[in-house]
């Protein structure tokens, strides 16, 4: 007994149907996957755009509510003559009329170049840079008070300044000590500090107080 032969042609269209929709099948299924990297590369990109624009955002107004914060005190500084070049003629007018509304002796003063004052608490790129302009005040005082009066009187003048050092000395006299002459000799070491109104970050405030 012989096996019969299949009948290839029959199977073959048979198969032709389900052969493609397999076919179908899988070009949607690439597609879809395809499509659907797409549509998640697109996503994640718009997300880190989103976060970008979050990130700056938060910057801004960081940075507005750092202006509003100090734009207060810029404008503090800036009348008491602090931003802006140094005003070493005032200084020396202030104290000269000092030393004759209190009645000293005699006053000599020296002032030496202004520099960049260095300090470890300030932070190149984040503060404003802060010049110093040095002065030496040998001073012929009645009282040891005169000295503590003459500060004071100074503070009132443009600008701020620190004392850096002070020396009192009682002048030797034979005679009883007078209310018209130095009984004492001082010598002082002053910084008188500015900050220039050019620079970056007194620039930005400036533009927010404007």
């Amino acid at each position: 007994m012989t096996r019969p032969d299949p009948d290839w042609g029959f199977l073959r269209q048979g198969m032709l149907l389900p052969a493609l929709c397999l076919l179908a099948g899988a070009v949607l299924w690439a597609t879809t996957t395809m499509y659907r990297t797409q549509l998640d590369a697109a996503l994640e990109a718009e997300r880190q755009a989103l976060a970008g624009i979050e990130q700056e955002r938060r910057e801004l107004i960081s940075r507005r509510e750092a202006r509003e914060q100090y734009s207060a005190l810029y404008r503090e500084l800036t009348a008491g003559g602090i931003v802006g070049p140094d005003q070493r003629l005032q200084w020396v007018q202030t104290l000269r009329s000092s030393t004759s509304s209190l009645g000293l002796p005699y006053v000599r003063y020296s002032t030496g170049p202004q520099e960049v004052f260095v300090a470890p608490y300030l932070m190149a790129g984040i503060s404003a840079t802060v010049m110093n302009s040095p002065m030496e005040v040998q001073l012929g005082l009645v009282h040891e008070l005169d000295l503590l009066r003459l500060l004071d009187k100074l503070a009132q003048s443009p600008g701020l300044f620190h004392v850096r050092s002070c020396n009192l000395e009682r002048l030797e006299r034979n005679t009883p000590p007078e209310g018209n002459q130095a009984n004492l000799s001082g010598s002082c070491q002053l910084n008188w500090f500015s900050i220039p109104a050019g620079s970056r970050m007194v620039a930005a405030n400036q533009g927010d107080a404007s």
